[in-house]
């Protein structure tokens, strides 16, 4: 039931950001089929929290993608993808990646230099685990 939900949108929230509108829209639609079987949803149907249906089977819950996180998921293999494998057609296109994706990536993947093609120099974590811009920032401000 779970790629039923979700299968059509994992191209859509990889791609773009979904505003929050979209996102309660999208959801009051999934949560109909799930609970109704419809299109449209009706207050008191409810069999459990639409928040508890998000929480993995493990743990009680039904293990239906929140469609934020599943986003900001997908963009951050898209970035891991594009360090790990530059040589592949599709790594070239580029895609939004919030803020935060971007941040949460610098910050957990570590470069091994290699031949340096993949490597940023300045913003990349090869050196030792740490960025040169982290380890000297008054010399990576002044540098164009």
């Amino acid at each position: 039931m779970q790629f039923v939900l979700t299968a059509m949108l994992v191209y859509l929230v990889m791609a773009i950001d979904l505003p929050q509108w979209a996102t309660k829209a999208i959801d009051k639609i999934r949560r109909s089929y799930l609970w109704r079987g419809r299109k449209e949803a009706r207050g008191g149907h409810y069999l459990m929290a639409w928040e508890t249906a998000y929480s993995p089977t493990e743990l009680g819950g039904l293990g239906i993608s929140n469609l934020k996180n599943l986003g900001w998921a997908l963009r951050a293999r898209w970035l891991w993808l594009q360090k790990k494998e530059p040589h592949r057609p599709w790594s070239a296109l580029s895609i939004q990646v919030p803020v935060q994706v971007q941040k949460l990536c610098s910050m957990a993947i570590i470069s091994d230099v290699g031949n340096g093609k993949n490597t940023l120099f300045w913003t990349d974590r090869w050196l030792h685990g740490h960025c040169i811009k982290d380890l000297a920032p008054r010399l990576f401000a002044v540098i164009p």
